[in-house]
């Protein structure tokens, strides 16, 4: 009985060396398989639907710091802001931003609001992700055409057709309500309108610094591009088109 029960031992314990054996050898083979498998296995991205809204501060005259460093790089990479980036939001920087917003369609305030950060920097297109798998899984997203604002370009006129700005106004077509220089040049400021007025806005866009319509409203548009215009030829900003304004203005237009 002793002589059976050693043999029952023996064949058991040479039963469980060939089962270790065979986990020892299969078990590798059995993880490196189940590895294959999951990097077999694509991964799929979920298609993105982005709009992004552009979160800035207002700003207007006087403002400064980082957004108004962003603003005036974004008007110069656009072709409306010619002065130095500088994060401070002067009368140049007024300018251009009227400009700008009258080019995009807004009103040409010139401060910026939510709507001028939104046309400056427009929403991207949207982003569709999956795995590189067939093209059937891609779907077609329709986008908005984005809107193209082309800066303000100069105009010149041929010598031969004649300028109705370059006319100084003869006494007996004069506006009484107006004063004159002299030399028959209407003095002009804000809030003012009428005939002479589109003399004056015909004159700032033949020079480029002005763009859009010409209403015969001397506006804040109208008062931003004569101060730009002051600015350029050396004369005080001061918004107010009097005998030595208009002479500059002819001077340079003739040139």
């Amino acid at each position: 009985m002793k002589v059976s029960l050693i043999a029952t031992i023996h064949n058991y314990m040479s039963l469980n060396s060939w089962y270790c054996l065979l986990l020892f050898t299969t078990t590798p083979v059995l993880i490196s398989s189940s590895a294959l498998i999951s990097t077999a296995t694509p991964v799929t991205i979920a298609q993105v639907n982005t709009e992004v809204k552009i979160n800035r501060p207002p700003l207007n005259l006087g403002s400064q710091g980082e957004r108004v460093t962003e603003l005036q790089a974004a008007l110069k990479l656009l072709g409306f802001y010619s002065g130095a980036v500088d994060g401070t939001y002067k009368q140049d920087t007024v300018i251009a931003v009227s400009q700008f917003q009258q080019a995009a369609g807004l009103n040409p305030s010139g401060n910026v609001d939510n709507i001028t950060w939104q046309r400056l920097f427009p929403s991207p297109s949207n982003i569709i992700a999956s795995a590189p798998n067939p093209v059937s899984n891609y779907t077609t997203v329709p986008t908005k055409p984005t809107r193209v604002i082309k800066p303000p370009t100069r105009r010149t006129i041929p010598k031969n057709q004649p300028n109705i700005s370059s006319q100084a106004t003869p006494l007996n077509q004069q506006v009484p309500s107006i004063q004159y220089t002299p030399e028959g040049w209407p003095i002009l400021r804000l809030g003012m309108s009428g005939t002479e007025v589109i003399k004056l806005q015909k004159q700032l866009q033949n020079l480029g610094f002005l763009t859009g319509t010409i209403d015969g409203d001397f506006g804040v548009s109208t008062e931003a591009a004569v101060k730009a215009a002051q600015t350029r030829y050396g004369l005080k900003p001061d918004g107010v088109v009097g005998g030595g304004t208009w002479k500059v203005f002819l001077k340079r237009t003739s040139q």
